[in-house]
């Protein structure tokens, strides 16, 4: 790619390339919102309507790796116009779905799709922006997620009470439509590589992480049995496989050598504990403020849209300033926010104002802002342009994670210490509403521990890279 044509219009692609992106976090945010009416609807168990979720968590978490890796061999700009194409189209589908079971089947087309998108959209701004405006463009992309997880509750809440269930699917029609178009204007697409894609490594690795998702959902739901004992060692076997597989082939799915650089593996892995964080949040807030304060849904999605309020106010500013002075205090600092806004959450009672709940938000919000873009920005600028793609796919895997495991930590706490009667009750008073508040507390202050573990991690990737400059410094001086 030749990179001085791109440099008067990158700022297009990235408006461009961030506007599809945003179709989902939407679709993730928003059908939340529409699962009650859905359930009803088809006269369906909650149960089952769950379903509607985890086939589209499932495929588009699976799929990440694979598709980073295939944009990197067939052109990122390929992969993602066919992934916008197949999200518009797989939308249509969930709209006009005729039941259930054929909306479920038509969520996991669409989490197949929206995995082309996520996992290769960070690839293609990296490209196109050079070293000194990383950060910053990704801080603005950032924005653009945050301003989807903002949206898709408030949009879900007003279709789905005017135009009904269906509507909401179709919100992603003209958003795709849009960014198609703009994309195909300003996008440059690459010639792709005749290589053979390594697809037995795909495939161990589809398994590890499907079976992982899904064994996390079955202990919240069964807690551990035999049936979880086994799903645990598919998990292992599969991820042996996986690694063996990428150690012999010439073409890996997941260039293991990626993690040699400790900014790649450390980034990654902090931001895995930072998305556990924020979704072990946005999980149990809801329950806490509508069962323990008896709030309303409305008030609960203003409260709600505080921490990405935040974020798209204060990620791209710290990632603009990432790129003058280094990402490494942005990081350290943010996860010390984050720890101690999660630890104060764990003081929350049953007797909290609106104002205790808001400023906590807004401060882990603020934190999250100050360690998200800077991190990202570390991330792909260790990985080599050969794989950006695949750094960009083990970044939104490590997100997708980090979401799937705050859940299920969430609930693992949750029904641990709360007792099950508690649980089937809508709205909680005195002794109940207490006993629920300590374990939502619980959840908060794991959180809080494991921020301190994003801590320790920028302080090992601190001390790392001064080693390093120290090394270098008395070559210099021999």
């Amino acid at each position: 790619m030749n990179f001085k044509n791109l440099n008067d219009k990158k700022w297009q692609i990235l408006i461009a390339v961030t506007l599809g992106t945003m179709m989902v976090p939407i679709n993730g945010s928003i059908i939340n919102i529409a699962l009650p009416t859905i359930t009803e609807f088809f006269k369906s168990s909650i149960s089952t309507s769950q379903w509607i979720i985890m086939s589209y968590l499932l495929t588009l978490s699976s799929l990440i790796l694979f598709y980073g890796r295939l944009g990197d061999l067939y052109s990122h700009e390929r992969l993602y116009i066919v992934g916008i194409i197949g999200f518009i189209i797989s939308s249509i589908l969930c709209g006009i779905a005729f039941s259930i079971e054929s909306l479920i089947i038509f969520r996991a087309i669409q989490g197949i799709t929206a995995g082309m998108i996520i996992s290769v959209a960070i690839a293609i701004v990296t490209k196109v922006f050079p070293a000194h405006e990383r950060g910053k463009s990704l801080g603005i992309h950032a924005l653009g997620i945050a301003a989807g997880l903002v949206m898709g509750p408030t949009i879900g809440g007003i279709i789905t009470g005017t135009l009904g269930w269906r509507s909401i699917f179709f919100v992603s029609v003209p958003i795709g439509t849009l960014s198609l178009l703009w994309c195909l204007k300003t996008l440059d697409i690459e010639k792709s590589n005749s290589v053979n894609l390594n697809l037995s490594g795909a495939f161990f690795q589809f398994i590890c992480v499907f079976f992982t998702i899904y064994l996390l959902n079955y202990i919240q739901k069964e807690g551990l049995s035999f049936i979880s004992l086994v799903l645990g060692l598919i998990i292992i076997l599969s991820f042996i496989l996986f690694i063996k597989n990428e150690h012999k082939t010439e073409n890996p799915t997941l260039n293991l050598s990626l993690f040699k650089n400790s900014h790649f593996s450390l980034g990654s892995l902090s931001l895995f504990f930072n998305y556990i964080c924020t979704y072990m949040v946005l999980f149990i807030m809801p329950f806490y403020l509508q069962r323990v304060l008896h709030y309303d849904p409305n008030l609960i999605g203003i409260i709600l849209t505080t921490n990405p309020l935040i974020i798209m106010s204060i990620a791209p500013i710290s990632g603009f300033l990432s790129d003058k002075i280094g990402f490494r205090p942005f990081t350290f600092i943010g996860s010390i926010i984050c720890a101690l806004s999660l630890f104060s959450m764990g003081e929350l009672t049953m007797y909290s104002s609106i104002f205790d709940i808001i400023w906590r938000l807004a401060f882990f919000g603020f934190g999250v802002a100050l360690f998200q873009s800077p991190n990202n920005s570390s991330i792909m600028g260790s990985a080599p342009r050969d794989y950006l793609g695949t750094a960009s796919g083990v970044l939104v895997t490590m997100r997708n994670m980090g979401m799937v495991f705050g859940i299920s930590i969430s609930g693992i706490l949750l029904y641990n210490s709360v007792s099950p009667n508690i649980l089937q009750i809508p709205e909680l008073f005195n002794l109940n509403a207490y006993y629920f508040t300590e374990g939502v507390s619980l959840i908060f202050r794991g959180g809080g521990i494991l921020s301190i573990f994003m801590v320790i991690l920028s302080i090992i990737e601190a001390d790392i890279c001064t080693s390093k400059i120290k090394g270098i410094i008395t070559k210099i001086k021999e």
